[in-house]
């Protein structure tokens, strides 16, 4: 049995103010259900980006957002200590 994403859970955040966004469960469904992204497809790294928030931008009540997967960090990775001169 495999566990499938809430995409509930998503975080929102304002790219104007970096303030984080709350809002009723079950509005993250309905936007993605009318933007036409598959709720399934998204994960733990998935966060919802919205133009503006009522706190930057009072008197507005509608934001354009967009669904931002975040990348991983490579295992791999080289860390190089920071260098002065």
């Amino acid at each position: 049995m495999t566990r499938q994403f809430d995409p509930e859970l998503l975080y929102v955040e304002c790219s104007q103010c970096g303030q984080p966004i709350l809002w009723g469960h079950g509005m993250t469904s309905r936007l993605l259900a009318m933007a036409g992204i598959d709720a399934t497809a998204l994960d733990e790294r998935c966060v919802i980006v919205s133009e503006g928030c009522p706190a930057c931008r009072p008197g507005e009540t509608s934001f354009t957002t967009q669904v931002v997967r975040l990348n991983r960090e490579k295992d791999d990775r080289i860390i190089q200590p920071a260098a002065t001169n």
